[in-house]
């Protein structure tokens, strides 16, 4: 789906603090725009995007004189971070583990323009079907199995760069159960099966019949509420906790020399996107852009049961840099100098949220 909002006839060259009409948070100061067209490219079911859509819906774009398009047709967060470079959007929604792993092999230069998404409480489960073994037993038989672990896909057949936070997640998660389950980059081969985060639940019920007691799911929302709405599954373990709880998920990224060029309109696309985060902070108005723009997997009942997280304001490098710190622990991520994708103004040494 593309989805287009005008700005017909607004502007925003304001020198000094203004406050957009549709909302009472204060936009930041900036200069008249390089551009007034900006292309978004999300992977479809993007749950971390969603202020996006509140931005178009409720004219916070338009107000601050930006002609947004969307494309949230994309299937996995390569398939956007290639549409960026290819020239195709300005600016992609993209996963933290992806977007390092393509910056730091140096095939993209990317820069965070604003941070997207941290996870809330439940919001990443590994579930399984209904097969009447403890957790622990469960999650044992799974580990023992070849790829038994299901988890969301970048879209790269690179092994190297395959990795999701949620999959960060799980590989951290399953030392604090028994320290025998301990999955790295040297073997997550042979434990973890990537593929598109809509069809993890539906191959844990491809096979009919007695239960798989060797196969196991990570889903994040919105596909777990959908998931636990429509299939009788069990909670194995929920990802949320310990060292994983708040994890950041993911940001808004564009090509270093773009955001370069661009920076009066990054100032005051970042100043709309703030207001549309804190308005889609109220449960309510999540609720019903899910409605609005993610189809049948949020009908009414499963936009209610979703476990929303929090769509932080600020970019704040420490918090970002807990992504790495995981995956340099899994040995997944060499030495890396995060700040090289931050944008000037970031927070550093700070936990501000």
């Amino acid at each position: 789906m593309v989805l287009t909002a005008s700005a017909g006839a607004a502007t925003a060259c304001s020198s000094s603090t203004s406050t957009a009409s549709s909302g009472a948070v204060a936009m930041p100061a900036h200069g008249p725009l390089e551009q007034h067209q900006l292309r978004i490219g999300i992977p479809k079911g993007e749950i971390g995007a969603l202020p996006i859509y509140t931005g178009v819906d409720k004219g916070y774009f338009k107000d601050q004189g930006i002609d947004v398009t969307i494309d949230d047709s994309y299937q996995t967060y390569q398939d956007a971070l290639q549409a960026l470079n290819d020239g195709k959007v300005d600016l992609v929604y993209d996963d933290y583990v992806h977007a390092i792993l393509s910056q730091s092999t140096g095939a993209y230069r990317l820069q965070l323009v604003a941070e997207g998404y941290t996870a809330g409480d439940g919001s990443v489960e590994l579930l399984s079907k209904v097969t009447g073994l403890k957790n622990a037993q469960e999650i044992k038989n799974v580990f023992d199995a070849a790829g038994g672990f299901l988890v969301p896909t970048a879209g790269t057949n690179d092994a190297n760069d395959a990795y999701t936070v949620p999959t960060i997640m799980l590989m951290t998660s399953l030392p604090d159960l028994a320290n025998s389950f301990r999955i790295k980059a040297a073997n997550s081969a042979a434990h973890l099966k990537s593929m598109a985060p809509g069809d993890l639940s539906e191959k844990l019920f491809a096979k009919s019949g007695s239960a798989d007691t060797s196969m196991a799911a990570v889903v994040p929302e919105p596909y777990y509420s959908y998931a636990t709405n429509n299939n009788k599954m069990v909670q194995l373990m929920d990802l949320t906790r310990g060292s994983t709880q708040a994890m950041p998920m993911g940001g808004y990224f564009t090509k270093q020399d773009f955001a370069v060029e661009k920076t009066n309109l990054f100032k005051a696309f970042t100043g709309a996107l703030n207001q549309a985060k804190t308005a889609t902070s109220q449960r309510a108005t999540a609720m019903t852009e899910m409605q609005a723009h993610y189809g049948t997997m949020a009908n009414s009942t499963v936009a209610a049961s979703i476990s929303f997280g929090t769509f932080p304001t600020t970019v704040n490098v420490d918090r970002v840099d807990r992504v790495l710190t995981l995956m340099q622990s899994l040995d997944l991520a060499p030495y890396y100098n995060i700040d090289t994708m931050m944008p000037p103004d970031a927070l550093r040494s700070s936990t501000g949220s």
